[in-house]
Order: structure tokens, then C-alpha cells, then sequence
């Protein structure tokens, strides 16, 4: 699974320019479903709506990454803080479909949903928005959420979500 995103970004970065006037921290707002896939063992592989509070930077490192920081809720009583990178890849002409993949790290808690098996958590997903001339952005983003076989128990989740990007500023 590592080496399929490792070369899904490798793809990515061949078809894609990475820079665009975009630099004003964004503000973006979610919801959707955490365990779509319904990870786990039973009674706690259920799926639960999710939402979402993420922020980026307008500062970048190395030219290209951006930091951001969020937080998930579900309706199940999980919360996930976590903070990490991530860069936008710019698609047509006009640089207005936008792919962004995300690795972060964060304190889980779990709910009555899925349990994790360790409060400290990876993320590892990547979003698709279309961007409008007023630089808000309109997408979905799927990420996986796994602590690395790093505790007692590793099952896993994912999670997909409507978001919407405001800049700030």
C-alpha cells in the first residue's frame, strides 16, 4: 500500500506543475464518513459521520510544502488533532484542479466506533479540489488514518470528505 502512494505521487509530480499564485493560508471546512471501509473488529467497525477543521499555511518549505494543522470529530465520540505537510499540484491551463497529498501525525482518542490500539495516530491521504478565480477551493479528500503497527493494535481507517477552502486574508 506505501509503495502504491509512493508511486501515485511519483505519476503525479511527472503530469503536474507545482507552482501557482496561491500562497494566503486557507481555511478549510469538512464532513463526511470516518471508517467507510468499516475497519476493525466487531463491535467497533462501524462507520460514523465525521466532521472536519483544517488550517494551512501561507508560508511554504522548500518552495513547495505546506504546513497545516486540524481536527476530526465523529459523531461517535473519536477526535483526531494531528498536524503535518502537504503540496498542491496544479492541473490545466488555467491551474485550477488542484491534487494535494497529505502526511501528517496526531493525538487520537477513540470513540465507540473503531479503536486504534494508540493515541498517536498517522495520516496519510490526498485531496482533489476545483479552484475558483476568487482562490476558494470546492473538493473531496480520502485519507487513511493508522498508527504504523505501533500498538497493540493496528486496524486502521479511512475516511472520506467533502471540504470546502477558503484563503485568509
Amino acid at each position: 500500500m506505501k509503495l502504491f502512494f509512493l508511486f501515485l505521487i511519483l505519476v503525479q509530480l511527472s503530469f503536474s506543475t507545482l507552482s501557482a499564485k496561491d500562497n494566503k493560508p486557507r481555511l478549510s471546512v469538512g464532513a463526511g464518513l470516518f471508517n467507510f471501509m468499516k475497519d476493525g473488529t466487531s463491535p467497533h467497525n462501524d462507520e460514523s459521520g465525521v466532521m472536519n477543521l483544517e488550517l494551512y499555511s501561507g508560508k511554504k518549505i522548500f518552495k513547495y510544502i505546506k504546513p497545516f494543522a486540524g481536527f476530526l470529530g465523529t459523531n461517535e465520540g473519536t477526535y483526531y488533532g494531528y498536524g503535518g505537510f502537504g503540496f498542491d499540484m496544479y492541473y490545466t491551463k488555467r491551474k485550477n484542479w488542484i491534487l494535494t497529498p497529505n502526511v501528517a501525525c496526531g493525538f487520537y482518542k477513540d470513540g465507540r466506533e473503531i479503536k486504534a490500539g494508540n493515541p498517536m495516530e498517522f495520516y496519510i491521504g490526498v485531496d482533489l479540489f476545483y479552484r475558483f478565480k476568487n482562490n476558494v477551493r470546492i473538493g473531496g479528500g480520502i485519507f487513511h488514518i493508522s498508527n504504523a503497527d505501533s500498538g497493540y493494535r493496528n486496524p486502521g481507517s479511512e475516511t472520506l470528505i467533502l471540504k470546502y477552502q477558503i484563503p485568509l486574508n
